[in-house]
């Protein structure tokens, strides 16, 4: 009988004893769950915090973009209006003074012959300038972001979201690409300013819906789950 009771004395102590065990090794499991979450939170806001700075600069440089290639659509298509078969520029002093005016640095004129028409033959030249902005364009905090493990920490519809974006900024980088040879090209009289206008234009439609994309998606990738 006492051995009886010793035996249930020992077992009970060994429950007590395993008990404190189980619960100090799952209070350790949950601290550390807690901690890796806690981890995993802070990086995903930090991610989060390099994608929308990293956008907002490429908005700014979209921006700049999209300036040069308006003015330079607009003295192409200002050209194609005015030149002669001999590409001699020809145009009245109202329509030259309306284009100096929206695009002061542009023209530059050494001097001007009145025509019987009374448009006038003006000499001198255009001054394009074929600034890269489209090269300042970065992806570095989006690769970063899919390289690592963080981006499970993101919803599909974000995500894709992101890769959209980014899709998107690779294809004007391309067209970017494009115009510089098409530009290159019709300097050495093998293409025409039609095709540099189409291609400005679409290049023009791509750079301004991606800023808008950009002005509006601070708060949904804050947002992001």
């Amino acid at each position: 009988m006492a051995k009886f009771n010793s035996f249930k004395f020992l077992t009970n102590s060994w429950i007590i004893t395993l008990s404190g065990t189980l619960i100090g090794v799952f209070a350790a499991l949950y601290l550390n769950e807690w901690a890796a979450s806690k981890n995993l939170s802070s990086q995903k806001s930090i991610a989060t915090e390099n994608i929308i700075t990293e956008m907002f600069s490429n908005k700014d440089n979209l921006e700049k973009s999209v300036y040069k290639h308006v003015e330079m659509f607009e003295t192409l298509k200002f050209l194609k209006e005015h030149l002669d078969e001999e590409d001699n520029l020809i145009a009245s002093s109202e329509e030259m003074g309306a284009f100096r005016t929206k695009h002061p640095s542009l023209v530059i004129l050494t001097d001007s012959i009145l025509l019987s028409s009374g448009d006038y033959k003006y000499i001198g030249e255009i001054n394009l300038n074929m600034n890269l902005p489209h090269l300042n364009l970065t992806n570095i905090a989006w690769k970063t972001l899919k390289s690592s493990g963080f981006s499970s920490t993101y919803g599909f519809e974000c995500l894709m979201f992101l890769e959209t974006i980014d899709k998107v900024k690779t294809e004007i980088i391309q067209k970017n690409e494009e115009l510089l040879d098409l530009f290159m090209g019709a300097k050495k009289g093998g293409i025409k300013n039609e095709l540099l206008i189409k291609h400005l234009k679409l290049l023009i439609d791509l750079e301004t819906s991606l800023v808008k994309i950009y002005k509006t998606s601070k708060g949904r990738i804050e947002t992001c789950d």
